[in-house]
């Protein structure tokens, strides 16, 4: 059944990754805005507040049955966009769009558990985070051909058919999935016991942002290079994720930031060989720290609260990004590259020694022992 899965995330991961990238472009051509275009992506973001609300539709339904509803629902979302190109509407179907990858975020935790033993859970969240990252390399290159070529309609045709894929592969998967909760799980205690590595995790986001606010920097004033350069350092760091993926069962937050804090001392020598490297290095380090979080959330929070658990924490692990720019942004124009990677440094293994020193030690994505439902760690 894991197979059939993975196809439904191969093609949706392939639609969404075309479609964020193509919408912001989208915006910028017909309004000649760049504040527009980052609104567009905002939008995306935006629904992670309701994060708590939306996660308790996952925890009051089968997740199979919600996972194929919600690709589906995408479909006629996405086809009003075959038939307008008003701003508003774009920025309509982009919340739905953010509210669709809470939802996601929220269920499909829940089926993994329901489908697959703990020990396994580490291993499918690495290729999970693998299949993400390889796709972020290939979908986005893709619809900005496309978009340069045709204009917007193929990449919303690719992407509407990809979620009706999605749902047909989902489909396919038996699973014993248990009734939901009659009553509603407290999902707060659970959030509580893993304050240290969603804190962790959330950090390493934060600084991954504040890297790509100094990489205009440090390729223009370090390496000398022209900015069309960011994309094999992009590149780089997306081989780095997709390894991590690979090594999921590894994967701890404490050496995530660990490898994210020496990635970005290496970038102060601004040395061509030991920018890669650090790249490279960088995407294990941020990919680890998400993988873990995930998989700590599956085998530490009871099936009645995982929704609200998972999408709540992933909101808050994922929302730390638009916020490492915004400061990333403000960094750049008074201080140096070289400074802004010490910051870095600095906040990540101060982060690594908190985490590792709190009673969070202990959460790598190691089975944890049995338990009863409500006790906490």
């Amino acid at each position: 059944m894991v197979q059939w899965y993975f196809a439904g995330l191969a093609l949706s991961f392939f639609g969404t990754s075309a479609m964020y990238l193509v919408a912001g472009i989208w915006v910028k051509t017909l309004t000649g805005s760049d504040a527009l275009a980052t609104v567009a992506i905002l939008c995306v973001y935006a629904p992670g507040v309701l994060s708590p609300w939306i996660g308790r539709i996952a925890d009051a339904c089968r997740r199979r049955p919600l996972l194929i509803c919600t690709n589906l629902a995408m479909v006629p979302v996405l086809a009003v966009l075959f038939f307008t190109d008003d701003v508003r509407v774009i920025f309509t179907v982009l919340l739905v769009y953010g509210v669709k990858a809470v939802l996601v975020s929220a269920a499909e935790p829940a089926l993994l558990v329901a489908m697959l033993p703990q020990d396994q859970l580490a291993g499918v969240n690495g290729l999970r985070m693998s299949l993400q990252e390889g796709m972020k390399l290939v979908a986005p290159l893709a619809g900005a051909a496309l978009f340069a070529a045709y204009g917007a309609w193929p990449v919303v045709a690719i992407d509407a058919l990809s979620f009706l894929l999605a749902a047909a592969a989902t489909s396919m998967i038996r699973v014993d999935e248990p009734p939901p909760t009659p009553r509603e799980a407290p999902s707060w205690p659970h959030l509580k016991a893993l304050t240290w590595p969603i804190l962790g995790a959330t950090t390493a986001l934060f600084a991954g942002s504040l890297h790509s606010a100094a990489s205009f920097a440090l390729v223009e004033k370090g390496l000398h290079d022209g900015p069309e350069f960011l994309g094999v350092l992009s590149a780089v760091q997306g081989a780095g994720s997709v390894l991590a993926g690979l090594t999921g069962k590894r994967a701890n937050v404490t050496a995530g930031l660990v490898l994210i804090a020496v990635a970005a001392l290496a970038r102060t020598t601004a040395w061509l060989p030991a920018v890669l490297v650090a790249g490279f290095v960088h995407g294990i380090g941020l990919a680890w720290a998400v993988i873990a979080v995930a998989t700590l959330v599956q085998q530490r929070t009871p099936a009645g609260a995982i929704g609200r658990v998972s999408a709540t924490a992933m909101s808050i692990v994922f929302g730390a990004a638009p916020l490492g720019l915004a400061a990333g942004a403000a960094l750049v124009a008074n201080i140096s590259f070289e400074a802004i990677y010490v910051i870095i440094a600095v906040i990540t293994a101060a982060a690594a020694m908190w985490v590792r020193g709190s009673r969070a030690r202990r959460f790598t994505t190691r089975p944890a022992p049995a338990r009863a439902a409500g006790q906490m760690e």
